[in-house]
């Protein structure tokens, strides 16, 4: 594992405008390690002793149901902190497997906690990135009822992960990393043939292009009048 340094620790939210001590304690303790796609950092039940913060690449943090059901809560990219609920000491109440090749900056809790004591910038940091963690949560559980239609929601979330994932192109915006069906499905917590058909929709209506498992959306603002129109 490499270490990490300051230049790469300030171009994180996490860790803007902090005591120069302790940039150098963190640079201390923080290690940086690559993750291929599909590799799982840990499972729902876990005993977990580190933090593990995105560098690069992307995660999907999931629930499985009581029938083996899987259901995506979060995909997550660049300067985000995978396991918030560490700092109560519990099992890890999620899954997270990388969506793509990753590269993961890891402390160990014992070495961290201490330094949220002594910056008060850095507890900031960390509550203002869970507060909108949290937020983002509503957001999706208020989309999540039933009466709005799969394409709208299938179309929502789409919108969603180009505003946070979306790179230009040619076609518009695409999506900087494939994504399957079954993925999407996993995603919206529907079933596949479901999310096959609400991706169809989108695509006659010449709302999204799918080829090859990415995703191109020719006009976001279209996109967004689909979704939010009665």
């Amino acid at each position: 594992m490499a270490r990490i340094t300051k230049e790469t620790l300030e171009q994180l939210s996490l860790f803007e405008a902090l005591l120069p001590t302790t940039y150098a304690h963190l640079e201390s303790i923080g290690h940086v390690k690559t993750y291929k796609s599909g590799t799982h950092l840990f499972r729902e039940k876990d005993r977990l002793h580190c933090f593990y913060i995105i560098l690069s690449g992307t995660v999907t943090l999931y629930k499985t149901n009581s029938n083996g059901q899987i259901k995506t809560i979060f995909i997550l990219g660049k300067d985000t902190l995978l396991n918030e609920t560490l700092f109560d000491d519990l099992p890890a109440s999620i899954s997270c497997k990388t969506h793509a090749d990753c590269t993961i900056l890891t402390f160990y809790r014992s070495d961290f906690i201490p330094l949220l004591q002594q910056d008060f910038r850095l507890t900031q940091n960390f509550v203002n990135h869970i507060s909108k963690r949290i937020r983002r949560l509503y957001r999706q559980i208020k989309n999540s009822t039933s009466i709005i239609k799969m394409e709208k929601k299938l179309a929502a979330k789409i919108w969603k992960l180009t505003q946070d994932y979306g790179i230009p192109h040619e076609s518009g915006v695409m999506l900087d990393f494939p994504i399957t069906i079954t993925a999407l499905a996993e995603l919206l917590g529907s079933y596949r043939e479901t999310i096959s058909r609400s991706l169809k929709i989108l695509v006659e209506n010449q709302l999204i292009i799918y080829e090859h498992k990415y995703i191109f959306v020719p006009d976001t603002h279209a996109l967004s009048r689909f979704f939010k129109a009665p």
